[in-house]
């Protein structure tokens, strides 16, 4: 169970800290913390805010489009016989492709080196593409339950193809990862880690990387000719396939925001923070107490015993909130079951924030199912169980904070960072579709605190491709504004896109951003 700790003592100076350690003096801490936020400031971060949309490609790529020579199929053996395995095979078939089938099977399947196995037998076989179904695997693997079959394995072909010295380019097929209709509904966020990684494959593994295929609904002529087409060679690598035709993955400017007026979702009776004792929770918790929070619960592993954490509560109770401080790894059942029925009554709950994470980032040839479980753990398992074990609970604001890594990838080092944060995204829409208050906020890199500012080195490199660092007050007016707006999964970053997008698409072009202006 939990060990908690209440206080409502206003005495004691402030000071916030972050997930591996305090980022900042206590005795530093912005004396603007909480304050409303310059109009100028909510100005500029107006532009930092981006959504994905769809676009409907214009017709279909004709019967001279077609994929040609020996195709290998990556098939798990629990999917072996499923109807979108089966129709892909017939369709290449039909269109005069030899086809061949291997089993990868994610439950035991290693990575960081791949199977020797594995690597032996693509060494040996000639292609000139691979179509894998590995991703359709939603089993989890036994030695760690927060990793599925599906990703594992797909990180192991991607190893294994690397290591055989492959580059005929690798498709991943999922089903239900991505809803591109408003009223479609997602079908598995945990498919959509497959589209996090591929899209940092796409970064790290540009000559190998083929796209993503997402399919849904029945199989049929027109289906096939569809996804045959993709393969060909359309110019599109993040694609979904639907009844109505294809549909290419596009990033945008946000929806313009719903209360100018600041009507939005505003803290009363009880908020949850999960990581928050970390910098970025402990910014919401500021935030929170100076609108209007009644009663401030921050879990985090380490709760009391986090670097700066008296100070913090302090500070809090100074605005006016109780602060209840609890240690609880939001991936335990249990224990946040344990926090959940504990809540007084005199505070029902209102708002979760989710903005546990862990600081991991590693190349995807680095990457096993024990790297995946440490970056999805808290990430996914105590997104989902916050899902589930709150049900039908009426809330007026469900916030996860997600990252660009699983937007756009982000950048190399981040494949298992961005399987996570595209899971978060995805269950965000899955929740809005069940008509659940849901909104994800996937962060760019902040100043002083979260991820970046742990590596200067790669904070540096970040801002000079045209990624700069925000600082926390800019990005806590951006949360602000983000309240207010309609769309539910904002990116929120400070790019200088004309630098940017050249750094993004140097070795391999990105259609991500083709409908961008600014990227143009």
């Amino acid at each position: 169970m939990p060990t908690q700790k209440a206080t409502q003592d206003p005495t004691r100076d402030s000071g916030p800290a972050t997930a591996g350690g305090p980022v900042r003096d206590p005795a530093h801490a912005r004396p603007d913390a909480g304050a409303a936020p310059d109009p100028r400031t909510e100005r500029n971060v107006a532009g930092w805010r981006y959504r994905i949309v769809w676009k409907a490609l214009q017709g279909d790529a004709g019967p001279a489009a077609r994929p040609a020579g020996t195709w290998l199929l990556a098939v798990p053996p629990a999917v072996a016989d499923d109807p979108l395995v089966e129709g892909c095979a017939q369709a290449l078939t039909a269109a005069g492709a030899a086809v061949v089938r291997i089993a990868v099977d994610g439950t035991t399947a290693e990575a960081a080196p791949p199977s020797a196995a594995l690597v032996d037998e693509l060494a040996g076989l000639d292609f000139a593409g691979v179509l894998s179904f590995t991703g359709l695997d939603e089993r989890r693997r036994a030695d760690h339950p927060s990793v599925t079959a599906g990703l594992a394995a797909t990180v192991a072909l991607l190893q294994a193809l690397g290591a055989a010295g492959r580059t005929a380019p690798l498709w991943c097929v999922t089903r239900g990862a991505v809803a591109p209709g408003a009223d479609e509904p997602l079908l598995s966020p945990v498919q959509a880690q497959i589209w996090g990684v591929g899209r940092v494959a796409a970064l790290e593994h540009p000559d190998l990387w083929g796209g993503l295929i997402d399919v849904t609904g029945e199989w049929d002529a027109a289906t096939a000719d569809r996804v045959l087409g993709v393969l060909a060679g359309r110019g599109e690598d993040q694609v979904a396939v639907r009844p109505s035709g294809v549909l290419a993955r596009r990033l945008a400017r946000a929806l313009p925001v719903r209360h100018e007026d600041g009507r939005g979702w505003r803290p009363r009776g009880c908020v949850l923070v999960t990581g928050g004792t970390g910098g970025l929770g402990a910014e919401v918790a500021r935030w929170a107490a100076a609108h209007g929070a009644e009663h401030l619960v921050l879990l985090s592993r380490r709760g009391a015993d986090a670097p700066g954490v008296p100070e913090l509560e302090a500070e809090l109770a100074a605005a006016g909130a109780a602060v209840t401080v609890a240690a609880c790894d939001v991936a335990d059942r249990e224990a946040l079951s344990g926090v959940l029925a504990a809540l007084p009554d005199k505070w029902p709950l209102t708002a979760v924030v989710h903005a546990a994470g862990v600081d991991f980032s590693a190349p995807l040839t680095g990457t096993g199912p024990a790297e995946l479980a440490r970056s999805l753990g808290a990430k996914t398992t105590g997104a989902a169980l916050l899902d589930e074990l709150l049900g039908d609970t009426p809330l007026d604001a469900f916030v996860v904070f997600s990252s660009i890594a699983g937007v756009w990838g982000g950048g190399g080092g981040l494949g298992a960072y961005g399987a996570a944060n595209a899971f978060l995204d995805a269950l965000t829409e899955q929740r809005r579709r069940r008509g659940r208050t849901s909104m994800a906020m996937a962060w760019g890199p902040w100043d002083e605190i979260g991820m970046a500012a742990h590596n200067t080195e790669h904070s540096a490199q970040l801002n000079r491709f045209g990624l700069a660092s925000m600082p926390p007050a800019s990005a806590m007016a951006a949360f602000a504004l983000t309240l207010e707006g309609e769309d539910g999964v904002v990116a929120v970053a400070d790019v200088e896109w004309e630098r940017f997008a050249l750094a993004f698409a140097y070795n391999r072009p990105s259609p991500l951003l083709a409908d961008l202006p600014e990227a143009g």
